[in-house]
């Protein structure tokens, strides 16, 4: 949202995004980091185009055209799916005598 209204990148806030992705590279599939890397250049790309008025933010959330964290969280929700679905059985396996 910050990108869309602004010109100048908040940098700290980016460099902070980086170590995130970073963060998930260690404890992730790869497709969770790529997702979350595309999501950093999208807002990167987004800093140099020219800046959204409230009308147009506004249309593009009505529109659905402002989503850009529904690839990384729904391929975030399939990995949680899958490792709480092993852990059940690991705990179902477990228990059996």
């Amino acid at each position: 949202m910050d990108a869309l209204i602004h010109d100048q990148p908040a940098i700290p806030a980016l460099v902070s995004l980086y170590a995130s992705i970073n963060k998930m590279r260690v404890v992730s599939n790869p497709g969770i980091a790529e997702r979350a890397d595309k999501v950093v250049r999208m807002i990167v790309d987004t800093y140099v185009l020219p800046n959204k008025s409230f009308q147009e933010v506004h249309a593009m959330m009505v529109s659905g055209a402002l989503d850009p964290l529904r690839d990384f969280s729904e391929a975030c929700h399939e990995e949680l799916s899958l490792l709480s679905s092993r852990a059940l059985q690991s705990r179902q396996a477990d228990s059996r005598p």
